[in-house]
């Protein structure tokens, strides 16, 4: 698990039964100015409760110049079929490289099926973590 700081978290137990905007949102200005000359970074969600439904959850991370919403400009999508999201699981969503991050990021969960019920997420920014292979 990456390092979590508190100003990094963009949702803390979130539940999302809908579409839905991260609770919080980072302002690059503010909180890490200068973050691309450092380690890559990621956005880390947490799965604390698996929604269910057939489809899945799209985890699309956004920026903006403004406060950021689904579509103004999506920097990644990761899309996990439910099957897959298991409660205690951890999704490490790695920001792309040589990027200059607009000035505020979020997170949106996007219930791919109308039929999805509702799941619980924590989310955080930070320095890509690096796994050990066993």
């Amino acid at each position: 698990m990456g390092y979590r700081d508190f100003p990094m978290m963009l949702s803390d137990s979130q539940a999302v039964g809908a579409d839905a905007d991260s609770t919080n949102f980072l302002d690059t200005e503010l909180t890490i100015p200068g973050w691309e000359r450092g380690q890559p970074a990621a956005i880390v969600v947490n799965v604390e409760t698996a929604p269910g439904g057939t489809t899945g959850v799209q985890f699309i991370v956004v920026h903006k110049t403004s406060e950021p919403t689904v579509n103004d400009a999506n920097l990644v999508t990761v899309r996990v079929l439910n099957a897959d999201l298991v409660a205690g699981d951890e999704i490490v969503i790695p920001l792309p490289g040589g990027i200059k991050l607009l000035r505020y990021v979020r997170l949106y969960y996007d219930l791919i099926a109308a039929d999805e019920t509702s799941g619980v997420f924590s989310a955080y920014f930070t320095a890509t973590p690096l796994h050990s292979s066993p």
